[in-house]
């Protein structure tokens, strides 16, 4: 049987071939030693720093106060030279800083304008940005520090994340959405999903990304001027809020706002905004505030418009009524796969869950009579845009009277890439007219 490496040493000793040295490529001796050096020194510290710190001043954001910056550089200063470690302190502290006040490996993540989504499952972390997802270089190094650092995240909220609750739902300081789950929910012991909006999106910058055309914008500028009933739909993560901002802005100043959200993202850009955030029961099950508690509270709060940042359940019942007594122009969002679909399966699955006694039909005559318009958003292929939009015609009734779908025309469609006027005649059209619109076709 032929020895290779017989044969291969001695090749190289003939000089037939060059011997090639694999070098294996493993952290140095001094690098390991530095590593847990620093590990010894963060458990120390955090250690410390639960013992000497208010739960307040470990939220990420009420940390960087200068002077409870000072306090934690104190504490990193005494636990090197009670620890007797040989390690330059300077360089030590910010990093320090960063894993046990700050966001950790989220940190750079969380001053990233670009980055909308950051989701953690277990160590690994993933941000979305320019509408792609990727895996980055960053990790935590263990379940801990992640439970550790939404735990701060949620300190001001008043709300709890442990075994007894291990699911929370919360909005952060920036107005990001944060869902975050733990063991026995969460597989690998930690998921987090981080939603973020920009605040420098605007009607100029969706035409811009081409989100949507200069004309379109135009009608639906009209269409709000004109205090048209209007629910923004759309399925998870294609910009409904977005759009929801910056119809908003449309809003003639001379009118009172009043949001009503769970949990509180928009920022509208109005001179008379008032907002109302729902709320969970608390730990004795007590405190509760649902949409639907809100909307009731809004209606004897005396806005002109009541605008909901998402309907799920009956609290789309109390913005429909709202929306047919006085409160015209009034706005919503929802789940759906299209216009049609939030018309006639969504909203009247909502509103059974108000628990009326309404009948089918009696549901659909009402959604008919006072929704006007549903824009529909979508996201594809890493790209958000408006889909289409479509005006309530009205009521469909069977033989016997009875109401069995609600009719809709769509007025603009998606096609070729670019949007499309598609209806001849429209039952908005004098209303649009007097909001100084009209179609050219």
């Amino acid at each position: 049987m032929l020895d290779i490496n017989l044969v291969s040493s001695l090749a190289v000793r003939h000089r037939l071939i060059e011997e090639v040295i694999e070098i294996p490529k493993v952290e140095t001796q001094k690098e390991e030693v530095a590593r847990e050096l620093y590990l010894q020194l963060r458990d120390a510290v955090q250690s410390a720093t639960r013992k000497q710190m208010t739960l307040a001043e470990t939220d990420p954001q009420q940390a960087r106060n200068p002077s409870v910056k000072n306090k934690f550089y104190n504490i990193v200063e005494y636990q090197i030279k009670n620890l007797r470690l040989d390690i330059d302190t300077n360089s030590v502290t910010e990093q320090l800083f960063s894993d046990i006040l700050g966001y950790g490996p989220l940190e750079k993540y969380f001053n990233d304008p670009d980055v909308t989504e950051i989701k953690v499952n277990g160590l690994t972390i993933r941000v979305e940005k320019h509408g792609a997802e990727i895996e980055v270089a960053e990790k935590f190094d263990s379940i801990e520090q992640g439970v550790d650092l939404v735990r701060r995240m949620i300190a001001k909220t008043g709300k709890r994340i442990d075994q007894a609750e291990p699911m929370v739902s919360a909005r952060l300081h920036d107005g990001s959405r944060m869902m975050a789950h733990i063991s026995p929910y969460a597989v690998d012991g930690l998921l987090i999903s981080i939603r973020r909006f920009r605040q420098d999106i605007d009607c100029s910058a969706l035409i811009a990304n081409g989100a949507v055309s200069s004309e379109v914008m135009l009608f639906l500028e009209a269409a709000i001027k004109r205090r048209l009933n209007i629910f923004i739909a759309g399925g998870t993560s294609s910009g409904k809020t977005t759009w929801l901002n910056v119809l908003a802005g449309f809003i003639d100043s001379s009118l009172s706002i009043l949001t009503i959200e769970d949990p509180a993202e928009l920022k509208l850009q109005h001179p008379d905004v008032r907002r109302l955030e729902a709320r969970d029961a608390n730990i004795e099950g007590k405190g509760i505030f649902t949409l639907s508690d809100a909307i009731k509270s809004a209606l004897r709060m005396a806005p002109d418009i009541i605008i909901v940042g998402e309907v799920r359940r009956e609290e789309a019942f109390d913005l429909l009524q709202a929306m047919g007594t006085g409160h015209t122009g009034s706005l919503g969002t929802g789940h759906a796969n299209n216009a049609e679909h939030l018309l006639n399966k969504r909203l009247p699955n909502m509103i059974r869950m108000a628990n009326m006694g309404l009948s089918n039909d009696a549901i659909l005559e009402q959604i008919a009579d006072i929704v006007d318009l549903v824009i529909y958003v979508v996201q594809k292929d890493d790209h958000r845009r408006l889909d289409h939009i479509a005006e309530v015609v009205g009521p469909v009734r069977a033989a016997d009277g009875r109401t069995i779908e609600i009719e809709s025309r769509r007025l603009w469609e998606y096609r070729d890439n670019a949007w499309e006027w598609c209806a001849n005649e429209w039952r908005l059209e004098n209303k649009l007219r007097e909001g100084g619109w009209r179609p050219r076709y």
